[in-house]
């Protein structure tokens, strides 16, 4: 189905206040479900700055379903034992000191400030097992754990996922899509904050879908920290920004902008990747929502 004159423009607005968003500044990206938080499970510190990057790669690299981690003396202090064969996650504790000198022509006392940087290594609660600890790691998580959502879904959103015929594996703490089995992985919805989250990073693993060879072909083999791996989550998540604009669901796009500028900067060589992935992006959201019949012209009001 050939995409009309007026459904261009509707994705031409979406993308312009993408782009005014992006050049406005973001806000920090964060997931919309109701995982535990990248913390420390002994003191209940959560990880700032590179520390969630850091801790994410590791959960990637080594299978881990925690978010939680723990030094090995806190480990040992909680009665947490250790498996054989656990590794290290490096994080980097950051801060500032202070020094005092007196200044030798006036006599003054005067401070002056330093900061300093160094590696600290801490264990994925996943490294331990519990029988011996006085809190058991299932209370450990639940501890962490946000509150459930009990709102109710949205059905024309339920629709369109179905007409996907997608496979889809809910449970775990993670959202993503597997080009090699062809299926997505989502966590359940009552974990979201609200079913806006839900539905948006849903649609945004069904945007990366769509480029299956057996769909739209795109490149979908890049690692995390490529080129290639950029220019797709560029793709879906302005698929989903779009889709949920014409499901009249507020997926804050200010989140989806902060998780577009931080791709941008993979890519800030390439001056003309914003637009070729927004060509791509047309394609992705057409196929969605020509798969549910949904025509966005007569869905979309403003």
């Amino acid at each position: 189905m050939a995409v009309s004159k007026d459904k261009k423009d509707k994705y031409k607005l979406v993308m312009q206040e993408l782009l005014t968003i992006l050049e406005s500044g973001a806000k920090p990206w964060s997931r919309g479900w109701a995982q535990t938080p990248y913390c420390n499970a002994f003191s209940g510190h959560r990880y700032t700055g590179i520390n969630p990057v850091l801790a994410e790669i590791s959960l990637m690299a080594r299978g881990y379903k925690s978010t939680l981690f723990v030094g090995f003396k806190q480990a040992k202090d909680m009665g947490l034992r250790m498996k054989k064969g656990s590794k290290a996650t490096q994080l980097r504790l950051g801060g500032r000191g202070t020094n005092k000198k007196v200044d030798p022509d006036t006599g003054e006392t005067v401070k002056t400030f330093y900061g300093f940087r160094s590696w600290i290594n801490v264990f994925n609660i996943d490294c331990f097992t519990d029988e011996n600890a006085k809190v058991k790691i299932p209370d450990l998580i639940e501890r962490y754990q946000g509150k459930p959502s009990d709102e109710p879904r949205i059905a024309e959103a339920e629709l369109l996922i179905k007409a996907q015929k997608a496979k889809i594996v809910v449970g775990g703490n993670r959202a993503c899509y597997s080009p090699n089995l062809d299926q997505i992985h989502m966590p359940p919805y009552e974990s979201f904050s609200s079913p806006e989250s839900y539905y948006a990073t849903l649609i945004h693993e069904l945007s990366h879908r769509t480029g299956h060879k057996s769909r739209l072909n795109r490149d979908l083999l890049g690692n995390d920290s490529s080129k290639e791996y950029a220019f797709e989550e560029l793709i879906a998540d302005m698929s989903a920004a779009f889709v949920c604009s014409v499901l009249n669901i507020d997926s804050c796009l200010e989140n989806h902008a902060s998780y577009l500028a931080s791709w941008m900067s993979l890519i800030s060589d390439d001056k003309k990747a914003f637009f070729r992935a927004y060509k791509l992006t047309q394609s992705a959201a057409d196929l969605l929502l020509e798969n549910a019949g949904i025509n966005a012209d007569l869905v979309v009001t403003d």
